[in-house]
This record gives C-alpha cells, sequence and structure tokens, in this order.
C-alpha cells in the first residue's frame, strides 16, 4: 500500500503549484490592464517642424540690401564731408577730389554680404552683389549723393533661383533762393529743396543734420555758422536761417556814408565826390530795403570803382565789399538725413544762373497741397480751405495773392481772396486758409479752383480739390423695449432691467454706429452706448431687490452727419417693475 502520507504531500504540491499558475495569470492581467489603460490615456499630438519660407527670406535680404547701400552711402558722405572740412571746403566736395572716401562703402557692404550668409546657415544662400557705385557732387547750387548696385540671390535648399534686386539711394539738394525779408546781413535765410530716390520729397531732416557754411570778404574759404535752424513748408522746401556777421547790412550802409562825409576829399574819388557817393549810398538802402538785392548790389558795386584805391580809402572800400558780400551772399549749405546720407551744395548769389532764382520772373507761383474740412460737409454750413501758394521754383517773387473759385472760373482777380496763415503776404512760399460757406451749394460734388499771384503779377495756374456737400438726416428714437431680468434665492429675489433702444432715420432706416447717451433712475445711473447695423443698443440696469421699479431714459443721440430731433420721438422714457 502506498502510504498515506506521501500522498497527501503530492497533493499539497500540486496545490502549490496550481496556486502559482493562479498568481502567474492574474499578474500578466493587471499587467495587460494597466497598460491598455495607459494607452487609452495616451494622445497623440501631431510634431511641427519649423520651416524657413523662401519668400520672407528673399524679402528681408533685398530689404536689408537696400538698409545697406544706405548705409555704405552715409559712410561714403560722411568721410567725404570730413575730408572738406579740413580744407574747409575750398576743396574735397566731389569723390573725383577724393576717391578714397569710397573704400569704406564697399568694406560696409562686403561685411553685410557675410552677416547675411552667416545668418541664413543651411540653406544653401548664393548672395552676390556688384561694386556700389558711389556719387557725390556738392560743387554746385544742386548738390547729389548717391549710391546704386544690384543684388542677385539663389537658395538652393529650395530650387529657388534667379532674384534679382536693383537698389539706388539718393539725396539731392537745390539751393532756390535768398528769403530778403529775413536776410540782413547778421542773420541769412535761404530756401531749399531736398529729395530723395524716385524724387520723393524729404518730410524730417533733422536740425541736428544742418551745417551752415559762408565766406568773408575776399577769403575763398567758408567759415560755420553756429546758429543754424530748419523750418519745413512741406514738398521737401525747407528755410534755413543762419547768422553770419556781427553787423547789419544798414548798419554798414551808414557807417560808408558816415565815413564818406566826414573823412574823404574829392581827391579820393575817380567819379563825383562824398555827397555823390552818399545819395548812391541811399539808393542801395531803398532797394534793400524793398528786397531788390540785385539792384542794391550791382549800384554798391558801381560805386566801389569810382573811388581810388590809397591806404585813406581802405577803410571804406572794405566796408563796400563786406556790405556786398551780406546782400548776395555766397553759401555753402550741408545736410545729413535720418539714414546718416551726407549732401552738400554751395550758391554764389552774386552770379545768377540762368533761370534760376535772380532771372527775370516771367511764370505765376504754383498751388500746392490743398485740402477741404469736413469732407463729406456732413450738414456743416462752413468748411476750412487750406493750401500752399510757392514761387520757388517760378521765380522765387514773394506771393501776393491768392483767390479761390467754386465750380467755374472767373477773370484773375475776380475770385474769393484766401488769407495768408501768418497775416502777411511776404515770402515765397505761403500758407493760405479761407472758410467757405457751403450751405447754399446743391448736395453732390463741387470743385474748389484755388491759384495764386506774385509780387511780379503772374497769376499761376489752377489747383482743383473737390468737396461734397451733404445734409444732416435726421434721426430718432423708434422704441424701447424693456425686460425684466429676476435671479431666484431661498427668501428673496434680485431684479436687475433691460434697455432696448433703437434709433431710425426720417425714411424709418436703422442708423448704426450712433452714440445713444441715457441714464436709469437708479445705479449705474449715466450710460452710452453705440448701435449696431439694426440700429439698436442694450443698456443694464444693476441689481436691486425687493420689488424695484427701472426707469431708462434717452437724453441725446450722436452720429456725424446726423441730427438728433427728439420730437419726433415715439417715446423717450419707458419703465418696468418687478
Amino acid at each position: 500500500m502506498r502510504n498515506p502520507k506521501l500522498k497527501s504531500r503530492n497533493e499539497h504540491r500540486r496545490n502549490k503549484g496550481g496556486q502559482f499558475l493562479i498568481l502567474s495569470a492574474l499578474t500578466i492581467i493587471i499587467v495587460m490592464i494597466s497598460f491598455a489603460s495607459l494607452l487609452a490615456l495616451t494622445s497623440v499630438s501631431r510634431i511641427s517642424l519649423n520651416r524657413t519660407d523662401f519668400r520672407e527670406v528673399a524679402k528681408e535680404v533685398a530689404l536689408n540690401f537696400r538698409a545697406a547701400i544706405a548705409a555704405a552711402m552715409a559712410e561714403v558722405s560722411l568721410s567725404l564731408d570730413y575730408k572738406a572740412s579740413t580744407s574747409r571746403y575750398t576743396n574735397y566736395t566731389s569723390l573725383a577730389d577724393y576717391p578714397e572716401a569710397t573704400s569704406s562703402g564697399y568694406m560696409f557692404v562686403s561685411e553685410w554680404q557675410q552677416n547675411i550668409l552667416q545668418r541664413y546657415p543651411g540653406l544653401g544662400l548664393n548672395l552676390s552683389t556688384t561694386q556700389p557705385i558711389f556719387e557725390c557732387e556738392w560743387n554746385s547750387s544742386f548738390g547729389r549723393s548717391k549710391a546704386s548696385s544690384n543684388m542677385s540671390l539663389d537658395i538652393l535648399i529650395y530650387g529657388f533661383y534667379g532674384w534679382n534686386s536693383e537698389i539706388a539711394v539718393e539725396l539731392n539738394m537745390t539751393i532756390l533762393d535768398l528769403f530778403p525779408n529775413r536776410t540782413d546781413g547778421k542773420t541769412v535765410a535761404v530756401y531749399l529743396k531736398v529729395v530723395k530716390e524716385e524724387g520723393v520729397p524729404v518730410t524730417d531732416l533733422p536740425k541736428s543734420g544742418a551745417s551752415a557754411f559762408f565766406q568773408y570778404v575776399g577769403s575763398e574759404e567758408f567759415t560755420l555758422s553756429k546758429n543754424v535752424n530748419l523750418t519745413y513748408f512741406g514738398d521737401g522746401n525747407y528755410l534755413v536761417e543762419f547768422s553770419m556777421y556781427s553787423t547789419t547790412i544798414q548798419e554798414g550802409l551808414n557807417e560808408i556814408k558816415e565815413f564818406a562825409t566826414y573823412n574823404m576829399t574829392e581827391a579820393d574819388f575817380f567819379i563825383g565826390n562824398s555827397t555823390i557817393l552818399c545819395n548812391r549810398i541811399d539808393l542801395v538802402s531803398l532797394e534793400y530795403n524793398a528786397s531788390m538785392l540785385v539792384k542794391a548790389y550791382d549800384n554798391l558795386t558801381e560805386s566801389k570803382y569810382w573811388i581810388v584805391p590809397s591806404n585813406r580809402t581802405t577803410y571804406v572800400l572794405s566796408w563796400i565789399d563786406l556790405v556786398r558780400s551780406q546782400l548776395l551772399p555766397t553759401v555753402r549749405i550741408a545736410l545729413q538725413d535720418p539714414r546718416g546720407v551726407v549732401v552738400g551744395a554751395v550758391r554764389e548769389f552774386s552770379d545768377p544762373e540762368e533761370g534760376g532764382p535772380f532771372s527775370k520772373d516771367n511764370i505765376g507761383p504754383i498751388t500746392r497741397n490743398l485740402g477741404v474740412s469736413p469732407n463729406p460737409t456732413g450738414g456743416a454750413s462752413y468748411v476750412t480751405l487750406t493750401g500752399w501758394i510757392d514761387d520757388l521754383t517760378t521765380g522765387s517773387s514773394n506771393i501776393a495773392d491768392a483767390e479761390y473759385f467754386v465750380d467755374t472760373t472767373g477773370q484773375n482777380g475776380t475770385g474769393t481772396k484766401l488769407s495768408p496763415s501768418d497775416g502777411v503776404f511776404d515770402s515765397p512760399v505761403e500758407e493760405v486758409n479761407a472758410n467757405i460757406d457751403v450751405s447754399g451749394l446743391a448736395e453732390g460734388n463741387h470743385t474748389i479752383n484755388v491759384h495764386g499771384q506774385d509780387e511780379a503779377e503772374h497769376w499761376g495756374g489752377y489747383s482743383s480739390i473737390n468737396v461734397t456737400v451733404t445734409r444732416l438726416t435726421e434721426m430718432y428714437v423708434d422704441s424701447i423695449e424693456m425686460y425684466l431680468h429676476q435671479y431666484r434665492f431661498p427668501r428673496q429675489r434680485l431684479y436687475q432691467g433691460e434697455a432696448v433702444v433703437k434709433i431710425v432715420d426720417i425714411y424709418g432706416r436703422p442708423v448704426s454706429r450712433a452714440t445713444v447717451y441715457g441714464h436709469w433712475n437708479r445705479p449705474p445711473g449715466y450710460v452710452r452706448g453705440a448701435t449696431n447695423r439694426n440700429g439698436e443698443v442694450s443698456f443694464l440696469s444693476e441689481r436691486a431687490w425687493g420689488r424695484p421699479t427701472f426707469t431708462f431714459t434717452v437724453d441725446n443721440v450722436v452720429k456725424t452727419g446726423y441730427v438728433y430731433n427728439p420730437a419726433l420721438n415715439k417715446e423717450t422714457s419707458d419703465s418696468i417693475s418687478a
């Protein structure tokens, strides 16, 4: 017989083996359930890899190239200006005098090209530029600083080929004319025209970027003025004022007369005597005060050749030369724009240029920069007309008159006058204005024609601007809809009022974007809001306990081109109670 104890021991072993299998199975099941749960909680996100847009790269490189050429031109022009200053501007007013100035520009463009290639690694940029061409010509009344270059760009990684860009950067200045009313010998006032590439007016010249120079009598060198002021007149026109001598023209003329009267004899003259000289000085003074600078200069120059040069006459001859240089000075202006580009020009006013400001004025002034406000009129009875009358480039005479016609023009001088903004016509450039009564004009478009006259009695051509006459449309409150909102609490209720106001015009059409002003009989009190496209705007009161009454009243309605007529209101106030 088998031993019972042995049988029991075998059965126990089998039982333990079965328990192990069961525990192993349970463990595997738990692991699988946990893994499944983990998968269920895991979300899949799209991976976004940054990729450079080749169009943006090409555009940015091209814009950087323009800025680089401007900066290179600034380097070149600054180098030339510094070199010219060392010779007191008697030389080095052209790159032909100092070609070494271009080396800094070439170096800047080369460094820019290397920086761009380093900025976009891995794109396979193929960037090439032509050697920049720099121009600086500052030795006449028209000064130019210009740089030009071409760039080509390929982006190999995208298969983008053939981007080409031609860049030109310019700063041009023309010295136009003297402003006689502000040129008295101690101070010189000169009109300038300043434009950049493509003839675009320069409007933002900083005062700190302007330098002015003048020549002392008998000197070829220029002296720097320490006091310079810039005034902008629009369309690239500037007035630059700077200090020159310590005495005025009139003080110099008085000194000549005094010396001739008390210190000169007939032996000091080839022609005439001191009385004749003093009479001529009086004539020069009259011509100067009438802003006839060329005639004054010519008469004073002729008087100089009446006098015998000697030790006795050196003093009076020096004063005559000094006043001559004050009447028609030789000036040099240097300007630096916000990009850093420098340009210069020189003008010898005693040597008139053909067709320039001192040639015969036979053309009327131009009219520019017209404006009308308000436009459309929106029911306004008057509009303000503004503009500029400009003779700087058409003879450089002072402006004498300006007029306007509405719709049809008439004979010169028969229009309605415009007034100078500064109160007096006394310069070749004048801002003008007028208040025009449009209450009698029919609704619709009308043309305002404006022109001006210079002191040479020439009327200029017309410039026109359109104004649209519109009448005010009446509007009113069509309805006030009241609503009650309640909020329940265990023991009492909280209430809030709402008012919906609708605004329409006299044709019953909803008025949008009208500002409605009103008030509640309880906080928040006065409110305002804008209507939607249905002409409606909603207002909420503050919440209140108990059984309140909410009342809303419209105080005013405002919109440009409309007038609020409360007499047309279907209701102005409404209430609702809890």
